[in-house]
């Protein structure tokens, strides 16, 4: 035995074997191996080597000159820029180059099904975009490409425009093409951005800087990687499951279109959404709550014509458009049964949101109602089943409190 399981490590030695496990055969021992075809780092002392997809979607990292434009290719853009080594880049231009704040939920489809069509040909995918919408385009990335995606995709912005001085598009494009080659090379997949170094989990990334370098962060959830002078991997990065790598990209583009979303407070009349509702288009609405889930229900208005937050959630839930209910806080999670104006709301036909940022809400709830138009239990099971990541970890136990 010890002969043939030498033959057969030599046999593959420049493949990573995850188990070797020894079967009785026909009295004869049979050995299985089982291996992802992973590559070993160095080959006859040669470096890993990637292709990488970089797509210019334009915003300020994508622009050049004086008044500044849209570069006229990602070539342009990245001339100049040192890319580390043993990395090849395949770039293309998105077809509509623009400010990202004019970006919506079917470009980012297309964007999908750019990375869809090079996604057996390359190894990671980076995205150069504009940061104004860089949380709703990683959101949505995350959503639609879900755990179909196992390898890394990086959405990333800048501060500064390339030609300034003191520009951090030549450090945010090469720490993500680090980064990139890095996590190929541990195996890590999913929806990220890249920001002073910082690897920011896609699915719950927001902006909160509107000048400074350090623009986002992830409420909840600590950075997966630093793009220090040696890229540092954190235990909570999304690995490879070799399974579902052998299934292929799958992009979700179904999704509804017709949702807003309204911040409630005290003060706000409730018109706001019945005059929504009356107009008959709307599918579905997001509203901002106070606390944990609460929504005012004292009386706007005098006489007939009086109503509340609660009667008009009423209203649009007898009308087919689906309420969520959004915290208002960067680590809040939503609780309709802990105050009884959230119990209320519920009652009325509200759902709830959990944890999700405003971004990632956005996404998922306009994906749930495209799955299920017209079974809220669904809809809420759906917002409520952490897929990639994008609900806060841990179960709230109040049962104690009582």
């Amino acid at each position: 035995m010890p002969a043939l399981l030498r033959s057969i490590l030599k046999k593959y030695s420049n493949t990573v074997l995850l188990s070797i496990r020894v079967e009785k055969v026909d009295k004869k021992s049979k050995i299985l191996l089982r291996s992802c075809c992973q590559k070993k780092n160095k080959q006859g002392g040669k470096k890993m080597s990637i292709r990488a997809y970089v797509l210019n979607t334009g915003g300020t990292l994508g622009m050049v000159g004086k008044p500044l434009r849209p570069a006229k290719s990602a070539d342009e853009l990245l001339e100049g820029i040192k890319i580390p080594q043993g990395i090849t880049l395949t770039l293309e231009d998105f077809p509509l180059r623009q400010d990202s704040t004019n970006i919506n939920h079917r470009d980012r489809v297309e964007m999908g099904r750019l990375v869809q069509a090079n996604y057996d040909s390359h190894d990671a995918f980076i995205l150069l975009h504009g940061t104004d919408s860089l949380s709703e385009t990683c959101a949505f990335l995350s959503m639609s490409l879900n755990i179909s995606l196992q390898k890394p995709l990086f959405v990333i912005g800048a501060q500064v425009s390339k030609g300034k001085a003191g520009s951090d598009v030549p450090m945010q494009i090469a720490n993500s093409l680090r980064v990139a080659k890095a996590f190929v090379r541990n195996e890590v997949v999913g929806v990220y951005t890249v920001c002073v170094g910082a690897v920011l989990d896609g699915s719950r990334v927001r902006k909160r800087n509107d000048s400074d370098f350090n623009a986002f962060h992830t409420p909840g959830r600590y950075p997966i990687a630093q793009a220090w002078p040696h890229v540092l991997i954190m235990p909570n990065a999304r690995k490879l499951d070799v399974r579902r790598s052998v299934l292929g990209l799958n992009l979700e583009d179904r999704f509804e279109t017709d949702v807003v979303t309204i911040k409630v407070t005290a003060d706000t009349p409730p018109y706001v959404l019945t005059s929504l509702i009356a107009y008959g288009e709307i599918k579905g609405v997001i509203i901002e709550c106070m606390g944990a889930g609460n929504i005012p229900n004292r009386k706007w208005g005098s006489g007939e014509k009086a109503t509340s937050w609660i009667h008009a959630i009423q209203m649009a839930t007898e009308a087919g458009v689906h309420v969520g209910i959004l915290s208002p806080f960067e680590d809040g999670r939503v609780n309709l049964d802990r105050y009884e104006l959230g119990a209320e709301a519920k009652r009325a036909g509200a759902l709830s949101l959990e944890s999700l940022t405003p971004a990632m809400a956005d996404a998922k709830f306009r994906m749930a109602i495209a799955r299920h138009p017209k079974n809220p239990d669904r809809i809420q099971k759906f917002l409520s089943t952490d897929l990639v990541g994008e609900l806060l970890p841990g179960v709230e136990d109040e049962e104690g409190d009582e």
